[in-house]
């Protein structure tokens, strides 16, 4: 069906607005038989290149293939830390008959390679990777906008034990009486952040994200992901990935409350019998994602998407967030079995109609308010005036940092108008500028109607403009953890943190136009500005209260998933996947008529 294609691209397009191969060292010749104290006695050691998602140089690694599971990589954990967070390493003890104490630079942690368990009171602090992005920073979201900085975390408790029971996954830790060994896939789960910081593994070049979500571009890069593709995989990578792939999702899923697995049985149960039990689409994603044949496992991959999909968050589907273009002639027959994959569920699988009947509806609505403001206040106008009140189209919680980035280590300018006429943020800052110095101006309306999401820093810095607060709520949903993070705004832009951001305040009456199409971000920031008594108008919010994590899969492939350690709250602490209400409901002719919503935003404020 190619309709499935057409709309992935689509709804891709509105919610986000030449490399060298290389090739492994092989030491196979130099093979190891193992050491002293190893549970699995044969192996080979062969060093890879790792390099970053421009297919920069960032060192090698050692990595093992034991006899029993040739395919599978493994990696010690003093290796991987050294690659994901250079400079560092984790301290490895040997306490007992397979039992081992980690040190990291931020936590610790306990590993028992005969009942294959990992255990710590605090495995955020034991991969926290984020002292690279700001000294003394703990393991949190944030996408390091250099108009915010992070400022305290309030975790409550503040301190969980959480076991991770890889052996009942069938997922073995090894040892060699002096380190310890993960499958690759298996540790690089673990440690990938909110940030995106991330490892992967394709057969033959290990890829890291040292800077995380800024140098993954959206999608793995097609020089990484091309080696993968090939008309078969081995048996022992076939068993090994979907074993994982249970593991990671089971434990790390951040379950947001949509889901036709949740409804199943996900959590309690667990991926595979969640999926055996849900009927011949559960049944059949779960044979296709077990299969040797490509082909077929990504089309698995496909329809775990449809059964956990939770608006645009998680997307299993490995052809979305991989550039699959260095092999055309893979890609097009590839094309023709997913339509056809996917077709069959379809038929067997007709809850997941009115899902994809809602996507296509969120779709439909932005394609109708976009026409509608077009009409009313002209195509491509970002801000508008009325009487006594401002419009802003905000369309993406996204901007050019570039300018920013210089801006803010003394290298150039502060970023206007005229230099980035298409930065959303410049373009809100312009706005709230133009209206704040314009004396007729009583009421300001920030239009998030067509807008999908993007970065929880920009929201950050609207809620500190807007209500004077510039604090995150959200839970781990692995270890039941409330959390608080607060973060200090650079609300003059001046370039500096400090008593003069105090004196920034709106004098206007502030409104926010939300629809369904308000999703991730665009849903978040309305929780939190309904909770400061900030005035809502529109359609009700269209959810996605979880952060967003890249995942490795076994085979290479990456995917995203929404995450565990960050499922977004209001002030309350209650998950706000359902949407948020407004205040004033709207029908789409409405939205646009700026003195009717000014007069509804001066009677909510004088109330």
């Amino acid at each position: 069906m190619q309709q499935y294609r057409t709309f992935w691209l689509l709804l891709t397009m509105m919610l986000v607005g030449g490399f060298t191969l290389t090739s492994c060292v092989d030491n196979k010749d130099d093979a190891n038989e193992g050491g002293s104290g190893d549970n699995y006695k044969n192996y080979v050691e062969r060093m890879y290149p790792v390099v970053d998602p421009q297919n920069s140089p960032q060192g090698m690694v050692m990595l093992r293939f034991y006899d029993d599971m040739p395919s599978v990589a493994y990696v010690s954990i003093s290796n991987f830390q050294s690659i994901m967070y250079p400079g560092t390493t984790v301290q490895v003890v040997k306490t007992a008959e397979h039992q081992y104490a980690l040190a990291s630079p931020c936590g610790t942690a306990k590993v028992d390679t005969d009942k294959d368990l990992f255990m710590s009171n605090d495995y955020e602090a034991f991969t926290n990777m984020m002292g690279m992005v700001q000294p003394g920073m703990p393991n949190i979201i944030y996408d390091a906008l250099p108009i915010i900085r992070w400022k305290s975390l309030d975790a409550s408790p503040k301190q969980v034990d959480v076991t991770l029971d890889y052996g009942k996954y069938g997922i073995d830790i090894r040892e060699d009486g002096e380190n310890v060994y993960f499958p690759f896939a298996t540790i690089a789960d673990l440690y990938t952040d909110s940030y995106m910081h991330m490892a992967d593994f394709n057969g033959e070049t290990v890829m890291v994200a040292p800077e995380g979500a800024y140098s993954l571009e959206n999608r793995y890069p097609s020089f990484f992901i091309t080696p993968i593709l090939k008309e078969t995989r081995t048996a022992d990578m076939a068993d090994f990935a979907y074993r994982n792939l249970c593991f990671t999702l089971t434990n790390f899923f951040g379950y947001p409350g949509r889901t036709l697995l949740e409804n199943k049985g996900l959590k309690e149960k667990g991926l595979d019998q969640a999926l055996q039990d849900y009927g011949k689409a559960g049944q059949m994603t779960r044979e296709l994602l077990q299969s040797t044949n490509m082909y077929d496992f990504i089309s698995g991959t496909v329809t775990l998407g449809c059964l956990l999909n939770d608006g645009g968050h998680t997307n299993t589907d490995v052809t979305r967030m991989s550039d699959f273009s260095g092999n055309p002639t893979f890609l097009s027959t590839l094309n023709g079995i997913i339509d056809a994959k996917w077709g069959e569920f379809w038929d067997i699988c007709p809850e997941y109609v009115p899902i994809y009947e809602n996507l296509v509806g969120r779709i439909t609505l932005a394609n109708h308010l976009n026409e509608a403001r077009a009409k009313a206040l002209g195509e491509g106008v970002n801000y508008y005036k009325v009487g006594n009140t401002a419009y802003c189209q905000f369309g993406t919680f996204l901007c050019d940092d570039s300018g920013w980035r210089k801006f803010y280590k003394g290298e150039g300018p502060k970023p206007t108008i005229d230099q980035y006429p298409n930065d959303w943020l410049v373009i809100l800052i312009d706005a709230l500028e133009k209206a704040q110095n314009d004396p007729e101006v009583k009421n300001f309306i920030l239009d998030i109607s067509t807008n999908g999401g993007g970065s929880s820093d920009i929201v950050l810095f609207i809620t500190s403009l807007f209500a004077n607060k510039s604090d995150l709520y959200y839970e781990n949903v692995l270890t039941g953890q409330k959390m608080k993070s607060t973060f200090e705004v650079d609300r003059n832009l001046d370039g500096k943190f400090d008593e003069k951001d105090k004196d920034v305040k709106l004098r206007m009456n502030i409104g926010v136009l939300t629809s369904t199409f308000s999703f991730s971000c665009g849903n978040l920031l309305p929780a939190l500005l309904k909770d400061y008594g900030i005035c809502l108008l529109g359609k009700k919010s269209g959810g996605g209260s979880c952060a967003v994590l890249y995942s490795p899969s076994a085979d290479g492939f990456g995917f995203t998933y929404s995450t565990h350690r960050n499922r977004l709250n209001n002030l309350k602490g209650e998950n706000i996947d359902e949407g948020i209400e407004p205040d004033y409901p709207l029908e789409v002719d409405e939205f646009f008529d700026i003195p009717k919503i000014g007069k509804l935003i001066e009677d909510f404020y004088s109330r």
